[in-house]
């Protein structure tokens, strides 16, 4: 088993296939989360280079056409960072540039990071491997399953197991 992720923030990771409801429960627990007294952030893991294109002639993008390791776009409210390699920035990193805005972290994905896990499956969809400890499944429940289990619309109980895993209390 890997070591755990040395962050100074707590961090959980909701995981499984596509087009089982990960972002619509992350939503709810973020939601929730935040009504309890939490400030949530999220990372959204992406596999899809590009997503967000430099037009031609910016700045940041004439910065990397420079020959740049790493162009980073800091705005009010906004950070955007690029690295030349293609390669993805570690989660600690991300993690740590949270710090003091948030209380809590939910990643969406990194299923391979020694962090703690909140799995969603659904029947007739393949599970997928995970690293590090699963604290719940939500929908289906594989066989041999004997944790906690959830239902995709009960995001208030499934945020009172988090509160209760991660040691925070209730602030509202």
């Amino acid at each position: 088993m890997k070591e755990p992720l040395p962050t100074a923030l707590p961090v959980v990771s909701v995981v499984g296939p596509g087009g089982v409801g990960k972002t619509s429960l992350i939503e709810a627990l973020a939601r929730e989360l935040g009504r309890r007294g939490h400030r949530v952030a999220c990372i959204k893991h992406s596999h899809h280079a590009g997503l967000l294109p430099d037009p031609p002639r910016t700045d940041t993008a004439r910065l990397a056409a420079a020959g740049a390791a790493a162009v980073v776009l800091a705005a009010p409210g906004l950070v955007c960072l690029r690295r030349a390699d293609g390669g993805q920035w570690p989660l600690p990193a991300l993690v740590s540039l949270l710090q003091g805005t948030a209380d809590l972290v939910l990643t969406e994905g990194y299923r391979e990071a020694p962090t703690p896990k909140v799995l969603v499956l659904r029947r007739g969809l393949p599970s997928v491997p995970v690293t590090g400890p699963v604290l719940a499944v939500v929908g289906d429940a594989p066989e041999g399953w004997s944790g906690p289990t959830f239902s995709h619309d009960d995001a208030a109980a499934l945020a009172r197991l988090l509160e209760r895993h991660l040691g925070l209390t209730e602030r509202h």
